[in-house]
């Protein structure tokens, strides 16, 4: 089977999911940095594709990396590219925790 980029639509409904599964006080993180879906460039292996960003936390972004399935927490450089980033396949529920770690949801929610 070939590959082929996720779509807006295809994306919204994984999101949808995998909020459905978030507590309370994570569902709240998570809405806190979410922002409007907006594609990127991310530089896979010297090829420039797009991917979506779903949140930003201060100066790191979430995105969907549709070749492993999973949210990836990374930056983007100085021109706006994706240039770094793992194989990690978070789900939005990894991320917030990864994100929040050092600080409780309360103070991140109020």
């Amino acid at each position: 089977m070939k590959w082929k980029p996720i779509t807006k639509a295809q994306l919204e409904k994984e999101v949808e999911t995998q909020c459905a599964l978030l507590s309370g006080q994570e569902l709240a993180c998570f809405t806190k940095i979410r922002v409007p879906y907006e594609p990127v460039k991310i530089d896979r292996w010297g090829k420039l594709e797009s991917v979506f960003i779903v949140a930003r936390k201060d100066e790191f972004i979430v995105f969907y990396e549709d070749i492993e399935d999973g949210f990836e927490i990374g930056k983007l450089n100085e021109f706006g590219i994706i240039v770094e980033y793992g194989a990690n396949q978070f789900t939005i529920q990894h991320v917030v925790n990864q994100l929040f770690a050092s600080n409780s949801y309360t103070s991140l929610v109020n």
